[in-house]
């Protein structure tokens, strides 16, 4: 990978981890027993994104026979800006990161404590991401100057910033 290759792939790392940290559910896919493509809301985890990503489920769940079964996934982050990160899943049973993630609507939502043996994280370890970024106020205002003092790499109109990154 060149100097420039490398420069661009860490900015891009960085777009990557901002667009995560504002971040509270994201949609996590799976492949069901019939080859079906799955999605379902997950709340993710408030740790700094270093190429994982961090779920809490039951392993009597339909996503917990799926990951089992096939460990590819993919990650998708709505929000002002959009991400798509596959990876493979792969449960840890560690009650001390639980003890860490839980928190109250955990608690609600599974109705029993961290240490409940049914519990498990999924780990998703990331290989590659695409991201778009459309919600930059920022962005948009120095595209228009660009634009109007006659810089061609302006966006276009109704255009995204797109990058992929290998994790």
């Amino acid at each position: 990978m060149s100097n420039n290759d490398s420069t661009q792939n860490e900015k891009a790392r960085s777009v990557l981890k901002d667009i995560l940290k504002d971040t509270d559910v994201v949609m996590l896919t799976t492949i069901s027993e019939d080859g079906n493509i799955v999605s379902r809301p997950m709340q993710t985890q408030e740790v700094e994104f270093d190429e994982d990503l961090w779920f809490i489920t039951r392993k009597d769940t339909t996503k917990y026979k799926e990951i089992s079964a096939n460990p590819n996934v993919n990650v998708t982050v709505v929000g002002d800006s959009y991400a798509s990160i596959s990876g493979k899943a792969v449960f840890v049973d560690d009650i001390e990161r639980k003890k860490e993630f839980w928190n109250k609507i955990y608690e609600k939502m599974f109705d029993v404590s961290y240490d409940d043996p049914m519990l498990i994280l999924i780990k998703v370890e990331a290989d590659k991401a695409e991201y778009w970024e459309t919600g930059n106020t920022t962005k948009s205002v120095a595209n228009f100057f660009k634009k109007a003092v006659g810089n061609k790499d302006s966006v276009k109109p109704g255009e995204n910033s797109n990058e992929t990154v290998d994790l």
